[in-house]
């Protein structure tokens, strides 16, 4: 009889922690399996990793490429996939390895060469949309659905600099507010960005961490890497933010990791975070050719000069002067210049 009773609150125990089948996404995966797939969506398809906790815990997004030209993400996430050991893992990961395929393989800045739209700003997407509409919208209902957390990772592309920096959205509600900024200073990053500057509406909610944002779910993005380069640099930057995640929402003892990832998952940053209320675009009002004047990462005044455009024969049309004092965060490196388009994007320190 003592011997059933002991049986039997071991299995009440071992119980509470397991954990129940992935179901969703139009898959069925056991706990302590994984299941990678390309995923039919419109015209296009997703590759997307399904890493199934053998115990419970929350389940965390991380998406690569919703930018086909911000190419760092995609190496992190391949690599954090074989690095994951699901057996040991407390909740689910979802990875994203590549969200806009169409841009990836059209070589294009941000937009799809199929509709020429922003995925990240169409969310929450139309089911019966343009391709990119499409997109948003399976990933609105499937992904963001099933999500406790997500992590957008983004890089500069083939024109831009920028610092490593993660944006922390601000929704004025408390419990979700200190949830995001714990999830952001847990990334080991070194600039966090504070914003509320996105819709509250979850049906305008524009960008993907927004549409996370908007259902009550933390949702960060994340940028590393710049000039569209396939950096192992900042592929190694981003695995470890990515790792320093899973640690922070209690889903990684060190017992998940393979050897050469133990050290990175256990790696403390090198110092505090610096914080900023806000990125201050600066915008050409011509069309021309620009020419920096600032670099990331150098402190500039209110009034500074920070680049000048010229015409086609080199003679000048502007000079661009920071309106505000702070830290180039991200600059534009590349000639061509439209009016309205952003050189230097600043941020002001809280």
């Amino acid at each position: 009889m003592r011997y059933l009773f002991i049986m039997m609150m071991v299995s009440h125990i071992c119980g509470a922690f397991a954990q129940a089948p992935f179901v969703g996404i139009g898959q069925h995966v056991a706990p302590g399996n994984v299941q990678a797939w390309m995923q039919p969506v419109g015209k296009t398809a997703l590759p997307i990793t399904v890493i199934h906790g053998q115990f419970s815990g929350p389940v965390l997004t991380l998406t690569a490429g919703i930018h086909g030209d911000e190419f760092p993400a995609i190496f992190a996430l391949q690599q954090l996939a074989r690095t994951i050991q699901p057996d040991q893992l407390h909740g689910t990961l979802i990875l994203i390895h590549l969200a806009n395929l169409e841009g990836f393989h059209g070589h294009r800045i941000a937009l799809s060469p199929v509709d020429e739209k922003n995925l990240n700003r169409v969310f929450p997407g139309k089911a019966d949309g343009t391709l990119t509409e499409q997109i948003a919208y399976f990933m609105t209902e499937q992904i963001i659905s099933k999500t406790d957390y997500l992590l957008d990772i983004h890089s500069g592309s083939a024109n831009q600099t920028l610092l490593p920096h993660v944006y922390s959205p601000v929704m004025h509600q408390a419990p979700l507010d200190e949830k995001t900024l714990a999830f952001a200073k847990s990334l080991g990053v070194p600039q966090i960005v504070l914003y509320d500057e996105r819709p509250h509406d979850p049906a305008h909610s524009i960008s993907y961490p927004n549409t996370a944002q908007t259902r009550g779910k933390p949702g960060l993005t994340l940028e590393v890497g710049q000039l569209g380069q396939r950096s192992a640099e900042d592929s190694a930057l981003i695995l470890q933010a990515c790792l320093n995640a899973l640690r922070h929402l209690g889903m990684l003892d060190a017992s998940a990791l393979n050897a050469s990832a133990k050290a990175a998952a256990t790696a403390q940053p090198k110092s505090a975070p610096v914080f900023y209320r806000k990125l201050v675009a600066v915008r050409s009002t011509v069309t021309g050719i620009f020419y920096p004047l600032v670099k990331v990462g150098d402190a500039v005044a209110s009034g500074q000069a920070v680049g000048r455009v010229e015409n086609y024969f080199g003679q000048p049309l502007e000079t661009l002067y920071a309106p505000v004092a702070g830290t180039v965060l991200m600059q534009k490196e590349t000639p061509p210049i439209r009016q309205g388009e952003s050189t230097t994007d600043i941020g002001v320190l809280q």
